[in-house]
This record gives structure tokens, sequence and C-alpha cells, in this order.
């Protein structure tokens, strides 16, 4: 219980200060509403029609999410170099994985408020009906969510040592997520074709193998990370 109090307390310092300036939310609402509108004009509505919703929505769905997830990856971090603030974490009594499990289930809460304003403009902009298949993209959604800020969290805990972090970050996190992102981007397809779970189970099984696997990798290397 006490290891949990940790957790919940860094989660809480975390959305504190993200409350009081919403500086990664709003540069990643910002950035994704860009994102989303360009490719709204990219697409217009024959070239909808002739490829299928199913197959262009998804991508352009994904993309948007992870690069501006990056952003906010990034600023969980920085904020804590910026002074050597980290230094204070780090002597504080806490154990290194409560550290990673509050900043990782911060930056998650951060990314999911970004995905309720995320789909409904997306859904906006390019014409199709969300309401008809958020019980199936929820699940899709929340074990995907999960894969991203665990491995998130933990490259950017790296990248935020170096100078030009935000670049390393981008260059770890998309080789070793890219399991993650197919997945992601079949799921989605999937699920705006009107198929039901059980037809795109072995894809959600491919997403909750790599939650469960990065999970366990990140909680036992990020202490040498955050101590190097």
């Amino acid at each position: 219980m006490i290891f949990f109090k940790k957790v919940a307390a860094i989660v809480g310092k975390d959305l504190r200060l993200e409350l009081r300036t919403l500086e990664s939310l709003s540069a990643m609402f910002l950035f994704s509403l860009i994102v989303i509108v360009v490719f709204a004009f990219a697409f217009d509505f024959s070239t909808l029609q002739t490829v299928g919703k199913e197959r262009l929505i998804p991508g352009v769905i994904w993309i948007t999410l992870i690069f501006s997830a990056i952003i906010g990856f990034n600023n969980s971090f920085a904020i804590e170099r910026d002074k050597d603030c980290i230094l204070a974490l780090i002597l504080c009594p806490v154990d290194p994985g409560a550290i990673y499990l509050g900043k990782a289930l911060a930056n998650l809460i951060i990314v999911s408020i970004l995905e309720v304003i995320l789909l409904p403009l997306t859904a906006i902009f390019f014409d199709f009906n969300l309401l008809s298949i958020i019980p199936v993209l929820t699940p899709i959604v929340v074990l995907n969510t999960i894969g991203f800020s665990e491995i998130g969290t933990l490259f950017a805990a790296l990248a935020s040592k170096v100078k030009r972090g935000e670049a390393l970050l981008s260059i770890l996190l998309f080789p070793v997520s890219s399991p993650l992102i197919i997945s992601a981007v079949k799921c989605t397809s999937a699920a705006m074709e009107g198929k039901g779970i059980l037809d795109f189970s072995n894809w959600l099984y491919v997403s909750l193998g790599f939650d469960i696997i990065f999970f366990f990798a990140a909680f036992v290397l990020f202490e040498y990370i955050i101590e190097d």
C-alpha cells in the first residue's frame, strides 16, 4: 500500500503541474488539430469513397495520436530535468519502479484526455459514425494507449538526458513500438468495417502481450536509466 501511495503522489504531482500550465495538452491538441486538418484536405470525399474510410482513417488516427503523444512524453521528463528536479526524485525514499509507474500513469491519463478530444474531431472531419463503433473501439484504444505510454515513458527518461532528446525519442519509440502500431491500425480498421472483437482478437493479443512484456522490462530498466 505504501508503494501505491507513492505512485499516486507522483501521478498527482504531474497532473497538478499539467493543470496549472496545460503545456503538454495545449501543444498536443494544436499539433493533432493541424495534422487532422491537413489529412482532411489531402483525402477529399472522392478519395475516401474510392479507397475506403476504413483503410485511411485508422492510419490518420494513430499517426496523429503517436506524434502528439511524443510531445507529452518528452515534456514529462523535460520538466524534471529543469533545475535538476529529477535529482530530488532520485534522492527521495521512493523506489524507482514507483517513479516509473507514476510517470507512466500520468502520461496515460494525459494521452487519454487527448484521445477523448481527438476521436470526435476525426469523426467530424472525416464524416464517420463514431458512436456506432465505440463499444468495439474502446478496448483497442485502451490496450494500445497503455503500451505507448509504457514504452514512451521509458524512452522519454532516456532521451531527456541528451540534447535534441525529441529526435532521439522518436528514433527509439517508432521501431520498438511498430508491432503495437500495426496492431492498432489493423484493429481500428476492422472495427470500422463493422467486425466484432472476436474477428480481430489475434491482433488484440499482440497488443496485450506487448503491454505485459514492456511493462516488466521498463519497470526493471528504469532504475538504471534514471540513476545513470
